[in-house]
This record gives C-alpha cells, sequence and structure tokens, in this order.
C-alpha cells in the first residue's frame, strides 16, 4: 500500500497576507482507515497581522479538521467537501483561500475554494486536478507510486511557473523540490499568501515531513586531519613516569590534572573548529539554495526572450532584462557555478538579437582636417547620396560622397561669410544667413528673403524650404518652383496651434516635423498640428538628447545621446528600435544616417566616424 511524504513552502505572513499549511490524521484510531491524512493549505488577506492572525488561522484550522474528522457517517469524498464549504459558510466576507487533499484507503480526495489549485507530477507530466474560484469544487482519484501533488494557493502558481515547478519536482523528491521553491517564493516581491505543500507517493513507509531546523556535520575529511594534528600535538607532550612514594603522592595527582587540562583545551578546540566549519557548510548550503532558484528562473527567462524575439518584441525586452536582473542577483552572492558562466554567455551572445543593443566600435570615416585645414564641423546635412558639412567659423562647406568618400571643398569664405545653417536637396546646397537663404556654389542666389527673427532653423523636404522661427513659434513653408526659385511665405503651422520654440535646440523631417528641447523633450507635427509622442521602451531612459536625425529617405528617427554614450533607434511613433553603444560616441555633436548605404555617421568635431548600421 502507498504511503504519503510531504514538505512545504511559504511566504513570510505580512500585510499582504499569510498562509499556514496543516496536515492532520484521525484523533479516532477506528476512523484512521476510512479518513485516512488530511493536508490543508490555509489563507487569508484579511488584514490580520500577528497574534490575531495566529488565532484566526487557528480557528479555521480546528474547525476544518472538526468537520472532516467528526461524527458524520459520510464518505470520505463527501465529508472534505463538506468540511470545506462549511469552513466557507462559517467565515463569509472574509476574504480565505482553502486547498485540501485527504489519503485515505489507497483514494485521494481534492476540494479547493477562493482560488486554490491542486496539480499532480505523473512520469514527468504536469496536470491540473482542480482549480477554484468562489465556488467549492472537488474531485478523487488513485495515486501511483512516484507521483507528486502540489496543493498551493493562487498567489503561488503565480509565482512560479509551470515550466521551473516542473523542473523542480524532477527525482520525485518532496524536500528537494521545496529547496528549489523557496528563494523563488521569498525572491522579488514577496507576497504572503503564497504557500504550497508538495505530498509524494512510495511503497515505502515514511512518515510526514515536519521541517527542522537542520543541523549541518563538520566536514569528515577536515576533521580527521584535524585530530591527527591534535594527536601529533599529543605525542609531542613531555612524558614524565609518575614513581609514588610515601607523601608525594599530591604531585603524582597534580601532573595527571595538568594533562587532563591539556587534553580539554585541546578537545574545546577540535569542537570549536568542527562549529567553525559546520558554519561555514551550512553558509555554503544557505547560498546554494538561494541562487539556484533564480539561476532557474533566469535561465527560463532568457530562452523565452529569444524565442519570442521575433514575434512579440516588447515581451521578449521584458523576460530579457528581467533575467539581467536575476543574474545581477546572483553574481553579487559571489558564487561559482559552471551554470552561472553559461547564463552569462546566453545573455551577451542574445543580447543584440533581444534588445537590439550593439556594441561598437566606430570607424574614421574621414579627417576633414586633410580636406581643409583647421575645418571644424558645427552643422550637417543630407541628401542624395552627399553629406554637406557647413563650418560656421570658418565659413566653407564641404561636400562627400557616401558611397565611395569622395570629397571636396564646396564654397569658401570668398562666398559665405557668417552662415548661420545648411539645408541640401540632392545636389542644391542652401544656406542661412542673416538677410535670408541663398542657393550656394561657386557664387551664391538668395532664394528666400527674411521674415523672421534672428534665431532660426532651416530644411529642404521635397523640393520646398521650410524655416523654424525660435521666436514666433512658427514654421514657414516656400513651395519650391521650377529654375530653383520659391513660392511665397506659408504657414504651415494650422491656425489653431499655438507652438513655442523658443526653448528648441534642433529639428528633423519626414513628412512630419520633430523640435527637440532639453532634457530629451521631443514634440511631433503632422500636416501642421501636434501629435501625441513619446520615446517608449528605451533602457535605460534616456536622459539628454543631444541631436536628432529625421531624414525622409529613412524608415527610422535617430537620437544622439552623449551622456549614455549611445545613438538610439525609435520608429516614428517613439517606439524603441535598437541601440548603439560606444565611448567615441560621447564625443559627437551632429549626426546623418543613410539606411540605403547601411551607414551612421557622427559629427566630431574635425572627424566623421562611421557606424554600420545592423537593426534593418
Amino acid at each position: 500500500m502507498l504511503k504519503i511524504i510531504s514538505a512545504k513552502v511559504t511566504a513570510s505572513p505580512g500585510a499582504s497576507g499569510w498562509v499556514q499549511i496543516h496536515g492532520f490524521t484521525s484523533p479516532a484510531v477506528e476512523k484512521e482507515p476510512s479518513r485516512g491524512n488530511l493536508f490543508a493549505v490555509i489563507a487569508s488577506k484579511s488584514g490580520k497581522e500577528g497574534i490575531e492572525a495566529i488565532s484566526f488561522e487557528r480557528e479555521i484550522a480546528g474547525k476544518l479538521q472538526n468537520e472532516y474528522y467528526g461524527d458524520s457517517q459520510e464518505k470520505a469524498y463527501d465529508a472534505l467537501r463538506s468540511a470545506t464549504q462549511k469552513i466557507v459558510n462559517e467565515f463569509n466576507g472574509v476574504d480565505i483561500e482553502i486547498a485540501c487533499c485527504a489519503f485515505a484507503n489507497g483514494v485521494i480526495y481534492s476540494s479547493a475554494y477562493g482560488g486554490g489549485k491542486v496539480m499532480i507530477d505523473r512520469e514527468g507530466s504536469l496536470a491540473s486536478i482542480l482549480e477554484s474560484g468562489e465556488e467549492v469544487i472537488s474531485a478523487s482519484g488513485f495515486p501511483k507510486k512516484g507521483d507528486l501533488i502540489v496543493i498551493g494557493t493562487k498567489a503561488f502558481f503565480e509565482k512560479v511557473s509551470l515550466s521551473i515547478l516542473k523542473e523542480s519536482l524532477v527525482g520525485n523528491n518532496p524536500e528537494s523540490a521545496v529547496e528549489t521553491l523557496t528563494p523563488i517564493i521569498y525572491g522579488g516581491n514577496e507576497i504572503g499568501t503564497a504557500g504550497a505543500t508538495i505530498l509524494g507517493f512510495n511503497d515505502v513507509e515514511k512518515t510526514v515531513a515536519i521541517p527542522i531546523p537542520v543541523q549541518v556535520a563538520p566536514n569528515i575529511k577536515t576533521t580527521k586531519s584535524v585530530l591527527e594534528i591534535v594527536n601529533g600535538l599529543i605525542n609531542k607532550l613531555p612524558k614524565r613516569n609518575i614513581y609514588v612514594r610515601p607523601g608525594i603522592q599530591d604531585e603524582a595527582v597534580s601532573h595527571s590534572r595538568k594533562l587532563t587540562f591539556s587534553v580539554g583545551v585541546i578537545l574545546l578546540a577540535i569542537l570549536l573548529v568542527s562549529i567553525g566549519f559546520g558554519i561555514r557548510q551550512k553558509r555554503v548550503n544557505e547560498t546554494k539554495k538561494e541562487y539556484q532558484g533564480l539561476l532557474t528562473q533566469a535561465t527560463n527567462e532568457v530562452d523565452q526572450a529569444i524565442s519570442l524575439s521575433s514575434v512579440n518584441s516588447d515581451e521578449s525586452r521584458r523576460l530579457f532584462l528581467s533575467s539581467e536582473q536575476k543574474l545581477f542577483q546572483i553574481e553579487s552572492l559571489k558564487v561559482k557555478d559552471v551554470k552561472i558562466e553559461e547564463l552569462q554567455k546566453k545573455i551577451e551572445e542574445s543580447r543584440a538579437a533581444v534588445l537590439g543593443e550593439y556594441t561598437v566600435n566606430p570607424e574614421l570615416f574621414l579627417d576633414l582636417g586633410l580636406l581643409s585645414s583647421g575645418f571644424r564641423g558645427d552643422s550637417i546635412s543630407v541628401s542624395g547620396g552627399n553629406i554637406y558639412i557647413l563650418d560656421e567659423a570658418g565659413s566653407r562647406i564641404v561636400s562627400i560622397a557616401i558611397d565611395n568618400k569622395k570629397s571636396k571643398v564646396g564654397a569658401g569664405p570668398a562666398v559665405i561669410e557668417s552662415p548661420q545653417d545648411i539645408a541640401s536637396y540632392e545636389n542644391n546646397v542652401f544656406v542661412l544667413f542673416s538677410d535670408g537663404i541663398y542657393l550656394v556654389g561657386s557664387g551664391k542666389t538668395k532664394v528666400v528673403e527674411k521674415t523672421w527673427s534672428e534665431d532660426a532653423y532651416i530644411y529642404a523636404f521635397a523640393g520646398n524650404l521650410y524655416v523654424l522661427d525660435k521666436s514666433s513659434g512658427s514654421v514657414y513653408r516656400y513651395g519650391g518652383q521650377s529654375g530653383n526659385t520659391f513660392g511665397s511665405q506659408q504657414n504651415w503651422l494650422s491656425d489653431s496651434t499655438k507652438a513655442d520654440f523658443s526653448g528648441s535646440t534642433a529639428w528633423g523631417m519626414n513628412g512630419a516635423i520633430y523640435v527637440l528641447y532639453p532634457n530629451a523633450k521631443i514634440l511631433k507635427y503632422s500636416l501642421g498640428s501636434p501629435q501625441n509622442f513619446s520615446v517608449l521602451g528605451v533602457t535605460p531612459e534616456i536622459g539628454s538628447i543631444d541631436a536628432i536625425n529625421a531624414d525622409p529617405d529613412n524608415q527610422y528617427v535617430y537620437l544622439l545621446d552623449k551622456a549614455g554614450k549611445r545613438v538610439v533607434v525609435i520608429d516614428k511613433n517613439g517606439k524603441y528600435k535598437a541601440q548603439y553603444v560606444s565611448d567615441q560616441i560621447s564625443t559627437a555633436t551632429k549626426l546623418v544616417i543613410s539606411e540605403k548605404d547601411k551607414k551612421l555617421i557622427l559629427l566630431s568635431g574635425d572627424k566623421l566616424l562611421s557606424i554600420e548600421i545592423k537593426h534593418l
């Protein structure tokens, strides 16, 4: 006949609630065969704490025991269901949760209420026996040798995933399963109602397991070596023959006492050393128990993150970051385990695929000082496969072809003097001066007369010119016409839109307009009206954005974060896509992107740095 063993795991009681686990046997021996053993998991969010909670819990447990083992002639199945229902009825209005199993005459009977759940692990397969709600439900069946039954609260099954639970039950040992589950129950945000008892069935008679403090025996080999050292010390003690003669018996007694004292001191030292080794081993075991649950959970999370990376990027990143956080906790324990090293390697190798995070080493794309001595870039624009860079102090413009790096000085101080900003469209370069916008080449031609304040930005898009006037909070559009001429000024913002661009630091345009402010603030406007926009899903969050690139030829928007030493990639709605990380990024001031050529190009003083795009 099958015998039953058990082990339990419970969270610490607190403001979030409490959980207690009981094992009962019949108070009357003659009723033992018909009612057998009863195991109950009782939890509550009643708000009671301390002695009040203990008294309340004992009252529930006592009534459950009395009802099940009462004088009723009901069968065990009916008695268990009836006892559970009576508890629910009597404590109506109190938030309680019950899950019970009774083992009698080779049959397992189950009942539950309020979220309690009972599951069975048979031959490696995990299945649910019952899962309760707001009504008492019950079930019965015949357990087999090697089966494990898990009786737990709703909070327990929410905190322990099925994959982790299944892995902990390998080996059919309730106690080892509890060792794996305990750090998970106590990890993260502890929930006071999380608890479970695990029942095992065997044909070898065992008593119900009652948790007791573990006394760790000292390491036998270590103790043996200590004894050998002590024996060596004893052998080196001076051996003196004691001659008992009349009148000097006290001297013999004195020598004997000294020897006894020496041996006592040595034995005390052995005891202290053994205790020390025992305490150390106990700490090692406790540390191992603490990290193994976290390690199992972290490994499962990173595996799920990898499998979801192409299906659900948000959930994939959430699981990956959670796994990484658990790895940090494990590393803080400073333990060595090959499985920890395997987890570290898996996280590093999958970081790019899951998080879209690329650690890069930018290459030197071009040294601008070789084109023109003392050249230092201030503004940058890209169009038609060419990059145009303006040196405001030196009144110079250089152009570089992205595909072959062919470069030349496009204009110098003889043509441009005191330039303020640059824009480009195809092979045309436009420069903002104090009196208007000029088309610049071997000479310069004014194409737009100034009507705005001193502080403004320009941009060329779809053959049109745009001016952002910081002082008036306006965006002006000048429609392109034949012969590189432009129409009259039009307000691009709608009449109902009131904008404040006074604190803005940069802008970009890809059909919509993105205006950048300090502290990573970005305002988006489409068809002349403001849009809801925020940067979402970036980890760690961006504290400050130093430059923005929104280009009609690109699918994504790019943000320069010098403090974070990275370039963050978002879609046109602000959702995170990828990020490129390097110490050299901290020196950049502007950026342009050619997704066609898979180049991310950074302006850093007198140099252009290049990063290969990998997220497309």
